[in-house]
């Protein structure tokens, strides 16, 4: 803890660190107290990554998460010192949801996707770009123009295009008593409202009883060209961890291991033979 505690000690703020949560990919998470306040401290590391993320979301938006209970309140901001500092709130682990979980997720869900941005927000596709320019010399570059290639074939409507979040993974969402709250939006950008869709059905395992109770409160009216869809997105998902771990073993040198990397590639190859056993392609 010896970085963020220097960091700290640079500040006039009054604090106490109490351990560590998670050590990232290009943050440190950390349990501590602010002005007496239990907090979560975040260190941001991507000083030696050019990636386009919003680490800092534009105030308008982060004033529009707080005031809808979509994320904890932020105690204190310091882009200088790539630090975060927000509301401690306790949350419970679920593998699983039950539905009254479901249903929160997609009432919140859906007031996330109906935040008013500022204009020339930043986009998902200019962040795929990001990626293939990080890994143009790389041996693997050609998955990242696979990636872009089906991105482009995924049907689209303009109207689904709306503020995403683009990493609803389990680790991003607390569940505090009946609410729940989503977490690190540093990779938020104007991306298809499928993308969030699909990682959390994905991500949970959700059942057809289950994904049809999500989208009754998030307010998804669904057809057959709706898991059409949802299908493509889990297999960009994919795409979009592979890559993501070439662009931090190219930063980290060999963070992800070579089974780790090859773990992925077969799961992309598995779903590219559902896809066209199912016609999609």
């Amino acid at each position: 803890m010896i970085n963020i505690q220097k960091r700290l000690n640079e500040l006039n703020i009054q604090f106490e660190l109490l351990g560590e949560i998670r050590d990232g990919e290009t943050s440190k998470t950390y349990l501590g107290k602010f002005e007496n306040k239990k907090a979560i401290f975040k260190l941001f590391n991507l000083k030696n990554l050019n990636m386009k993320t919003n680490r800092y979301l534009d105030l308008t938006i982060t004033n529009q998460l707080i005031k809808n209970n979509l994320f904890p309140k932020i105690l204190f901001l310091s882009k200088e010192h790539d630090l975060l500092i927000y509301e401690y709130i306790s949350s419970s682990k679920r593998l699983s949801l039950r539905p009254k979980f479901i249903k929160q997720i997609g009432i919140k869900l859906s007031k996330a996707h109906s935040i008013k941005l500022p204009n020339q927000y930043i986009s998902f596709k200019s962040q795929l770009n990001n990626y293939e320019k990080i890994l143009l010399e790389h041996p693997k570059r050609n998955i990242v123009k696979k990636a872009i290639k089906l991105f482009k074939d995924i049907p689209e409507d303009k109207s689904d295009l709306v503020f995403s979040h683009n990493d609803l993974n389990p680790t991003n969402i607390l569940f505090n008593n009946d609410d729940v709250y989503f977490i690190d939006w540093e990779y938020a950008s104007i991306n298809s409202r499928y993308y969030d869709l699909s990682k959390i059905i994905n991500s949970y395992n959700l059942n057809i009883l289950d994904i049809n109770n999500f989208f009754v409160h998030y307010g998804l009216d669904t057809d057959n060209n709706t898991f059409k869809i949802i299908n493509y997105w889990n297999l960009l998902d994919k795409y979009l961890e592979l890559i993501w771990s070439l662009v931090i073993n190219k930063i980290y040198c060999n963070y992800f291991s070579i089974n780790f990397i090859e773990n992925l590639e077969a799961k992309i190859e598995v779903l590219e033979t559902k896809l066209d056993n199912k016609g999609y392609k």
